[in-house]
């Protein structure tokens, strides 16, 4: 059977309605992955059992469907660091308390924020129309060839948003994951993960048209080529565990085919109205 967007939306107002009245019915199962520094934990657990009572009702709702599955995209990204707590915390949940089982949930929750894109379809204009427009202009990308690109640029906006949004309210939690001493000037820390989440919006501008938009491709190419040289030589020097070089696969490493793809398509194609344009003159 195939699935359609009806059938992803109804699994996911289930997996919201059930996690939003479980966070009432036994909270304190949650109260232990609420990080620093939100406290009470207490409230928070509530307010996100509210929140996700509100988004499975405004994933029913036509005119707020889109806006409800956007925000809920950033919204599973922003549990992320509930989920590194437990990790670090070696938090029990339900029952489970394995080190394996919390990193495995934590590159599950691609599957909810996929869930929440794939829910998004409405035939009703969205309360913010700019969303229809951005999603319009996106989708017609994607139709035309090299979409890949376009996509991998997608994902990276969404990571790069998730990443800075962690690393500027959760800043020791990096640190934490990989048994190092929390620096003391945090905020130089917090500043990397707001240039990484702005640069998260330039990939969004950029997916729509990336030979068009190829500055900004071209900066985050640089970032990605200068950062895992700088870890290389911190790490050489002993100042950071060779175990932290994990952050560098995931923020640069996997994202070199995309980047570098669309680099030599730009350098072909720039060739290509060179020649055209020489041959009119």
């Amino acid at each position: 059977m195939k699935l359609t967007d009806w059938h992803y939306r109804f699994a996911l107002v289930f997996i919201l309605v059930s996690a939003g009245i479980a966070h009432f019915i036994v909270p304190n199962e949650f109260t232990g992955a609420v990080p620093e520094p939100f406290r009470p934990a207490l409230f928070w657990v509530y307010f996100t059992g509210f929140i996700e009572l509100i988004a499975a009702a405004g994933l029913l709702y036509a005119k707020t469907r889109r806006l409800t599955a956007w925000l809920l995209m950033f919204y599973f990204l922003a549990l992320l660091p509930a989920h590194f707590e437990m990790l670090i915390r070696e938090h029990e949940i339900f029952g489970f308390s394995d080190r394996n089982f919390f990193i495995f949930r934590i590159f599950l929750q691609v599957i909810p924020v996929w869930i929440a894109w794939k829910s998004r379809l409405t035939e009703t204009t969205s309360v913010f129309p700019f969303i229809d427009r951005f999603e319009e202009l996106l989708l017609k990308r994607w139709k035309q060839p090299v979409a890949w690109h376009s996509k991998w640029l997608f994902f990276a906006f969404l990571y790069n948003v998730g990443f800075g949004f962690w690393v500027v309210i959760f800043p020791a939690q990096a640190f934490e994951l990989f048994n190092m001493p929390v620096p003391e000037y945090l905020y130089l820390w917090q500043t990397v993960g707001m240039i990484v989440g702005v640069y998260g919006i330039g990939y969004a501008i950029a997916a729509l048209n990336e030979i068009r938009h190829f500055p900004i491709v071209l900066v985050g190419l640089l970032g990605k080529i200068f950062g895992p040289i700088g870890f290389v030589f911190t790490w050489l020097n002993g100042d950071i565990p060779l175990a932290f070089g994990i952050l560098i696969i995931f923020n640069d490493l996997i994202w070199y085919p995309a980047f570098i793809g669309i680099f030599l398509r730009f350098r072909k194609e720039s060739g290509l109205r060179q020649l055209s344009w020489n041959s009119e003159n």
